[in-house]
């Protein structure tokens, strides 16, 4: 046991208690009258009550002040550069992403869910001033150099309704608003304000498609009138930053290419996923090529933040599955882009960047996500490890990474927090190619087709959501797995090449176990069915039949059917009655994601009236059928 005055450097602790000081060293206590003083010590910091997650980086204009978005701690923490020390927390709850006045007094901040709110925040006393209602998920705010406008787009919206939105500021009132392709989640304004670049997270198009890619919508910032569309390589999808270069000539945006038309018998050389940076001519609204982020040996997956150096000489991005930050000489990328002679063949070759790219191992940091660069400074707000990094650009371009903790003691990762960090983590993977969420973005569906190997060859089907997976067993569509603890198993074996630990399997299986359903953006604002759902849940139970086979409360009932839908290989094969909860979020549908909407999957895709009555039914209860379902 140690001795008495062996704890002295370490419990020294002060508390104030009715006028008078109560003095706690090792075992003793003394009462000490009119004396001011603080009394601290490293190793009695207590642990932070929540993980903090940043997910967003600001900082100001002469680089003194960062404002860090701390996710699932509903905290704005500002931090010093000079003394790297956090000066202090803001309280907004949900915070996703932030935006900075010009004069820096005011901080916008984006967050929430099914009911998002913009919140106006006094970046000195942190108090927020207003409030507006936002929509569903609201991210990537972005304010005008004149302070007056800012434009934010909701990540998920109904199909028929609007996600990009301009707001005067003064009154808070939308003055346009317009609708994307699917899942707007990063925009980035034009140097002159003209055009508002938005990047929708996946694709929305029939997944046995030949080509299949998410896009880009261009829209003029006065009316939010669409100039262009512009299409990704075949296979992107998984965006998720955007940055203009200084000159604001050109636009990047990073995302992941699947290679969804080959089978997944080996992940050499990106065989399954690569990870990219695609650029974009922004005077010309044209889309210039996409370079990739991989070397042929080892694989950067899950690209996320980006920012550009003021001088636009570089190009700094984080790779969230391998906790590295990839910077990239802008000269020389543009150079090879113009003089390659086989411009079209750039999209798949991984030597690309060989002599332009600098990978930076990210030390003592799980999943690194924002980037924002102030001066020669090149910061990243790193999700799972509760801290930044810092690497200092030179000339010759970068250097080493250094820590930067945002809190004494972040807090204890219990098994679902554990397993959140291990479905993001690809340097589990053979090669270091890709991770879960490479194939499930936030354990949803990506929205294209794979040909995995557990039900033969040729037959692609489906990514699904890994929602209530563990409560609904068998898994995969074709029920190929008797438990999701099966399936996650051979996840990292067949699909990672690579085994894991026990433990890793449970932290895995209990973060999975964890998620919950986000409220359907098909619903009031109240949570509450709309007219048209309730007439549609009547149909549902009734006449349509889907009850039947779709039974509360996931809305599936764990049994295999042959309804003579399927092609080639697939033609008579039995498929799993898939979960309803969620449907709105995880188009396109059907074994092989032939169906992009629940109207397509009653109507053109239920020909035979085999997978629910529906052939009779009217336009109206179609509607209403398929506004119950994607109420769920």
């Amino acid at each position: 046991m140690a001795s008495k005055s062996a704890l002295l450097p370490y419990c020294v602790i002060a508390l104030f208690k009715i006028g008078r000081w109560t003095l706690s060293v090792g075992c003793w206590t003394f009462s000490i009258s009119s004396i001011s003083f603080v009394l601290f010590a490293s190793s009695v910091f207590a642990a932070e009550a929540n993980y903090l997650s940043p997910s967003d980086l600001l900082a100001t204009k002469d680089g003194k002040t960062l404002y860090v978005a701390c996710e699932t701690a509903g905290q704005v923490m500002v931090f010093d550069t000079a003394s790297e020390k956090v000066t202090a927390r803001h309280t907004v709850a949900n915070v996703h992403e932030l935006a900075l006045s010009p004069d820096e007094k005011l901080l916008y901040v984006a967050g929430g869910t099914s009911h998002g709110m913009l919140q106006e925040v006094d970046t000195k006393s942190g108090k927020t001033l207003r409030s507006f209602p936002a929509g569903h998920t609201p991210m990537s705010p972005r304010l005008t150099k004149d302070g007056k406008t800012l434009f934010y787009c909701n990540r998920y919206a109904r199909i028929d309704q609007p996600d990009v939105h301009a707001i005067d500021v003064a009154t808070g009132k939308t003055l346009k608003s317009v609708k994307a392709i699917r899942e707007p989640v990063t925009m980035c304004l034009s140097k002159d304000e003209q055009t508002l670049w938005t990047f929708n997270h996946l694709p929305l198009m029939e997944a046995n498609l030949s080509n299949i890619f998410a896009s880009v919508c261009v829209y003029d910032t006065k009316d939010l009138k669409q100039r262009a569309k512009l299409d990704l390589p075949s296979g992107s999808f998984a965006i998720r930053g955007s940055v203009m270069s200084q000159d604001c000539k050109y636009c990047f945006v990073t995302h992941t290419i699947g290679r969804f038309t080959v089978p997944t018998t080996h992940l050499d050389r990106g065989w399954i996923n690569t990870s990219a940076i695609s650029v974009f001519d922004v005077e010309k609204c044209a889309y210039i090529n996409t370079a990739l982020l991989d070397d042929t040996t080892r694989g950067a997956p899950n690209p996320w933040g980006v920012d550009v150096t003021a001088d636009g000489k570089w190009l700094c991005i984080a790779a969230a599955g391998i906790h590295e930050l990839i910077v990239i000489s802008i000269p020389e990328l543009m150079k090879r882009f113009a003089t390659n002679e086989k411009p079209k063949e750039i999209v798949n070759n991984l030597s690309f960047l060989y002599g332009a790219k600098t990978r930076v191992p990210m030390d003592e940091t799980q999943g690194s996500r924002a980037v924002v660069i102030t001066g020669n400074r090149v910061y990243c707000a790193n999700r799972f490890s509760d801290n930044l990094s810092l690497v200092e650009m030179w000339d010759d371009g970068p250097g080493g990474s250094v820590p930067l903790p945002l809190v004494e003691k972040p807090k204890e990762p219990d098994l679902a927090r554990s397993g959140e960090r291990i479905f993001n983590d690809a340097t589990l993977c053979y090669q270091q190619w890709q991770c879960c969420a490479s194939c499930h973005p936030d354990t949803r569906s990506d929205g294209t087709n794979w040909d995995l190997l557990n039900d033969g060859i040729g037959n692609p089907k489906q990514s699904r959501s890994m929602l209530y997976t563990h409560r609904t067993s068998p898994v995969m569509i074709t029920g190929v797995r008797e438990s999701a603890e099966i399936a996650v198993e051979k996840g990292f074996t067949m699909i990672q090449f690579h085994a894991v630990t026990p433990f890793y399997l449970e932290t895995v299986n209990a973060y999975i176990k964890s998620l919950e359903p986000e409220l359907s953006p098909y619903r009031n604002p109240d949570g509450t069915l709309t007219a048209s759902a309730l007439r549609g849940q009547v149909i549902f139970e009734g006449k349509a039949e889907c009850i039947k086979c779709h039974t509360p409360p996931y809305y599936g009932d764990k049994k295999k059917y042959i309804f003579g839908l399927g092609t080639d290989n697939d033609r008579n094969r039995a498929f799993c009655t898939p979960i309803l909860i969620e449907a709105w979020r995880t188009a396109p549908y059907m074994y092989d994601g032939r169906a992009i909407s629940i109207q397509n999957v009653i109507t053109t895709d239920n020909s035979n009236n085999k997978h629910g009555n529906t052939k009779g039914l009217s336009t109206k209860e179609v509607q209403d059928l398929a506004e119950y379902v994607n109420s769920l």
